[in-house]
C-alpha cells in the first residue's frame, strides 16, 4: 500500500514538471511570435560590427549610487 502511495505521489510530480515545461514551451513561443512581429525583429550580426551592451537592471534599481552608472556600455567590436 506505501509502495503503490509513492508510485502515485511520484506520478503527480512528473505530471505537474510536465505541465511546467509545456507552459514555458507556449510562452516561449507566444514571446518570439510577438518580438518577430515588431520592427526590426530579428537582429543578427555580423563579425566586425560595433555593439553596445544595454544593462537593463539598472532601470529598476533604487540605489542612489547606481543612478549615476551608464546604461550602455562602451561600443564592443564582435
Amino acid at each position: 500500500d506505501i509502495s503503490t502511495q509513492i508510485a502515485y505521489i511520484e506520478q503527480q510530480r512528473l505530471d505537474g514538471y510536465e505541465e511546467v515545461v509545456k507552459h514555458a514551451i507556449k510562452r516561449k513561443a507566444a514571446f518570439n511570435k510577438k518580438l518577430l512581429q515588431k520592427p526590426p525583429g530579428e537582429v543578427i550580426f555580423k563579425i566586425s560590427q560595433l555593439v553596445q551592451v544595454y544593462r537593463n537592471d539598472l532601470d529598476y534599481t533604487f540605489k542612489t549610487e547606481w543612478k549615476l552608472i551608464p546604461k550602455w556600455s562602451v561600443p564592443r567590436r564582435i
